[in-house]
């Protein structure tokens, strides 16, 4: 059987593209003809370094060699929508023998098979204006409603709906009206089951993130101009669309006078992120809308202190509401600053916590998404038999 698994990009190095590769090496147990579609060509040496992680599809189909440079962030993500939603569209209707797995269900949630949605669907992004920058809103709202009807036009959803999280899942009940299912991304076996050196540990705050307005991550400044004897380090991909962000970041670590105590590092490879790690006391997350956040399961595993916003995935799936457990939450700057200085004051408490935070990474193995997401599919090939 062939079976095809479709994702936007591969090349934009993030949680979801994890996902899908972590999906294409469990599709590997079954005996198919594996295809990966995909608008772009993959650029596997350059996802292997950052991301850690390959995989081996049996053919790729892509429509152009690089997307186009954009003006603006918006008209890029416009045109990857718009041909991600076209190539799958044209791959379902040429391949109805074949089971579509379309890992983009952000972007469209009504082809393929089996649609996995890693983050909220890109026509609710209006309704969440921490996602958008504000100014942006009416913009998003107008860009909503077209693409909306473009997509009611492609017909309604027939396919397996999967949400990554509890949150998302949440999301696409209140307001596209459809049930989910809800499986988890996966988080690298091998962080999990790495030794973990409990105690010789810096005071250190490590965020791991993208570079883009809907992070949150000019709030690190802040903090760290609130907690003393403690640096922090921001480690993420830089690309002509990170421009404006690291520059907001930048200005508001002069401004708030913590140059050498908050650090920043592009384009480093997966095992700097790692190494940061594992030698780091506590990991920050910064995006009040996350979906999941893999990042901060891959920190729990490798012995940090998660604080993370009291809102979406992060929240709701990976600390289960519980604070102190495996981590803290917070609402403001000043509230997270006040969890960072709790856990660099009071030592036992903080090895207590990362224990319990690294035995709850477990639960997010990849060995755990796969047998998961093989169910899924093994129970979609029946069906379409």
């Amino acid at each position: 059987m062939e079976i095809i698994i479709a994702t936007p990009s591969i090349n934009l190095l993030g949680g979801a593209q994890k996902a899908c590769l972590q999906a294409i090496n469990a599709l590997r147990k079954i005996d198919c003809k594996l295809v990966l579609v995909t608008i772009d060509k993959t650029d596997w040496v350059l996802v292997e370094e950052i991301l850690g992680e390959s995989a081996k599809p049996d053919e790729e189909l892509y429509l152009f060699s690089k997307v186009p440079e954009m003006p603006r962030a918006a008209f890029k993500q416009a045109f990857v929508a718009f041909f991600y939603t076209l190539q799958l569209f044209r791959i379902v209707i040429k391949n109805k023998n074949s089971l579509v797995i379309n890992m983009g269900g952000e972007m469209v949630n009504n082809l393929g098979n089996i649609v996995y949605v890693n983050a909220i669907p890109l026509r609710l992004a209006h309704l969440f204006p921490e996602v958008i920058e504000p100014k942006a809103v009416f913009r998003w709202k107008i860009y909503g409603r077209i693409y909306s009807m473009f997509l009611r036009c492609l017909g309604d959803p027939t396919g397996t709906i999967v949400a990554n999280s509890k949150f998302i899942q949440g999301i696409i009940a209140k307001y596209l009206g459809k049930k989910a299912l809800v499986i988890n991304p996966p988080v690298a076996s091998d962080i999990t089951g790495s030794d973990i050196d409990w105690r010789n540990r810096k005071n250190r705050v490590v965020t791991i993130s993208r570079f883009r307005p809907a992070k949150g991550l000019e709030i690190i400044p802040e903090v760290a101009s609130c907690v003393k004897n403690c640096e922090f380090a921001l480690i993420g991909i830089f690309d002509k669309e990170a421009k404006r962000c690291l520059e907001k970041i930048s200005e508001g670590i002069n401004a708030r006078g913590v140059q050498g105590r908050v650090r920043i590092f592009k384009n480093k490879p997966h095992s700097f992120a790692s190494a940061a790690l594992s030698t780091a006391k506590i990991f920050l997350h910064t995006q009040k809308t996350e979906a999941f956040g893999m990042s901060i399961v891959e920190s729990m595993a490798a012995g940090c202190v998660p604080i993370v916003p009291r809102a979406g995935g992060p929240w709701l799936d990976i600390l289960d509401c519980r604070e102190g457990q495996y981590g803290f939450s917070y609402k403001s700057p000043c509230e997270a600053a006040q969890k960072i200085k709790l856990l660099i004051e009071n030592e036992n408490l903080r090895s207590e916590i990362s224990m319990r935070a690294a035995e709850r990474a477990v639960a997010f193995d990849s060995s755990v998404f796969e047998s998961e997401i093989l169910d899924v599919v093994k129970k979609a090939i029946r069906k379409a038999n």
